[in-house]
């Protein structure tokens, strides 16, 4: 009896576990059944993304190419002794940094050698001159001898007639003819000597006129030997480079210093062939085009305005682009040394009816987002006239039309999108053109919030800096700036 008991037990536990079981399917079943049956949800709501916009605003504009290069000075003088010897002398301001005025003494080189060569000069003039007066006073004599050769040789042919009278006379004898033709041919010879006499004095003061020419220039060359010692600037300067002190020894054509016109400043920079073709007319002559020269001082820049003036003559062998030189402002380029690095910004000429956008809202294809009527993306190309940094340049964009400022994966086209924060107004406001007083109030209270976002305060600045915002953005402003006064 207690077996059978336990086996009706034990049928009954097993019973309902398997109708535990049952049930758990058969409501599992129940459930997907009705999840498959069950009618169709709603679709879910579209999902509009919050965005930043901007408005195209057509105008001029004038592209800026930027560059880096060097401040070079294109009057630069190697100071160098034109004379060896031992230096005697140095001037205070003949160290590197000093300030030297055109004619102020450099250095000078010890004198003493240099001034008994003029001196030794100047007496072999003095011989010089002596030995020509002497041989004027030669020439002087052996002209006296000549004449007076010549009137004796008169004399004797004088007599040499008379006595070939006598002799027709039958008075005088054929010897005595004889002997005078023999005095006469004498005297001739006499005379012949003294004329050659004569030329050879005369060619001596010739010589002599050399020789005192010569040792004029060897004094002159002298004196200027000596004046070398002493070197004096050409013009007002900066010295650098000094490498003499006082009592060294130098040779000649030794280089001791450099000295560079402050005043003779040029940038000299590289462009790349595209941006070298943009700086030509259309004759391929190089455009005298402003530039703007920038070296960083810490938290003070200096900038100096500038003209380009040339481009480089050659290309070096493995370089690219061209090198270009500007000539510098002298009166705002006090600071700048050669050797500086800085940077260059190239004003080219200004394009016209092109709007001015972040680089964030146009792609590598030059593309851009605009928002329709429906507050929907749509694309549009532009053309890509020049890329400024984190702007670039369009042309082909609708004046007034609202475009996304930056671009996002999940941002396509037919995307719904809204404003930030609405500043932006209602996408068929007009636009309204602000006066230079207007402007600047505009611009001082957004420069003032210090509340907005950054961005925000960036855009609504571009907005109102290119003279044309939108009504509704304008309004609001001057609705805030009235409450804030």
């Amino acid at each position: 009896m207690r077996f059978l008991m336990r086996s009706l037990t034990g049928f009954a536990l097993f019973a309902a576990a398997i109708g535990l079981v049952a049930w758990g399917g058969w409501r599992f079943a129940e459930v997907m059944t009705a999840k498959t049956d069950a009618p169709a949800r709603g679709a879910a709501a579209e999902r509009v993304f919050t965005v930043d916009i901007g408005r195209v605003a057509l105008g001029p504009e004038q592209p800026v190419i930027a560059a880096y290069g060097e401040i070079r000075s294109w009057r630069t003088l190697e100071l160098r002794a034109s004379v060896a010897g031992r230096v005697v002398e140095l001037s205070n301001h003949f160290r590197d940094g000093a300030e030297v005025a055109a004619g102020d003494l450099l250095f000078r080189i010890d004198p003493e050698d240099y001034a008994a060569r003029v001196a030794d000069a100047e007496a072999a003039i003095r011989v010089a001159e002596a030995d020509l007066a002497e041989a004027r006073q030669a020439v002087e004599v052996a002209r006296l001898e000549e004449r007076a050769a010549k009137n004796q040789r008169t004399l004797r042919e004088s007599g040499l007639e008379r006595r070939r009278t006598l002799l027709d006379r039958g008075v005088a004898t054929r010897a005595e003819v004889e002997e005078a033709e023999m005095a006469l041919a004498a005297m001739a010879q006499v005379v012949a000597s003294r004329s050659q006499a004569l030329i050879a004095a005369e060619i001596r003061i010739e010589r002599a006129a050399l020789q005192l020419e010569r040792e004029q220039i060897a004094a002159a060359d002298a004196r200027r030997i000596l004046a070398e010692t002493a070197h004096r600037a050409p013009f007002d300067g900066l010295v650098s480079e000094v490498s003499v002190v006082l009592g060294g020894l130098v040779a000649a054509n030794e280089k001791l210093g450099a000295l560079i016109d402050p005043g003779a400043l040029e940038a000299v920079f590289r462009v790349s062939n595209a941006e070298f073709t943009r700086l030509l007319d259309d004759d391929g002559r190089i455009l005298h085009l402003p530039v703007e020269i920038r070296l960083n001082l810490d938290e003070k820049p200096l900038t100096a305005p500038g003209v380009i003036e040339r481009a480089g003559a050659v290309i070096g062998a493995g370089e690219t682009g061209r090198l270009v030189y500007a000539r510098l402002d002298l009166s705002s380029a006090a600071l700048l040394r050669p050797g500086d690095f800085v940077s260059v910004a190239i004003r080219e000429p200004e394009l016209a009816d092109v709007a001015r956008l972040p680089a964030s809202a146009v792609n590598q294809g030059g593309e851009i987002l605009l928002i329709d009527g429906e507050d929907r993306l749509r694309p549009l190309m532009v053309e890509v006239l020049r890329r400024q940094g984190d702007e670039v340049l369009v042309g082909g964009a609708p004046e007034g039309a609202r475009y996304l400022r930056a671009r996002a994966p999940q941002l396509g086209a037919g995307v719904r999108v809204k404003a930030l924060d609405g500043i932006d107004g209602d996408k068929s406001e007009p636009l309204v053109s602000l006066d230079p007083d207007r402007q600047r109030r505009l611009i001082v209270y957004v420069e003032g919030a210090a509340q907005m976002p950054i961005e925000t305060r960036d855009r609504l600045l571009e907005a109102i800096r290119s003279g044309r915002a939108p009504a509704g953005m304008v309004e609001r402003l001057e609705a805030r700036m009235g409450r804030s006064g």
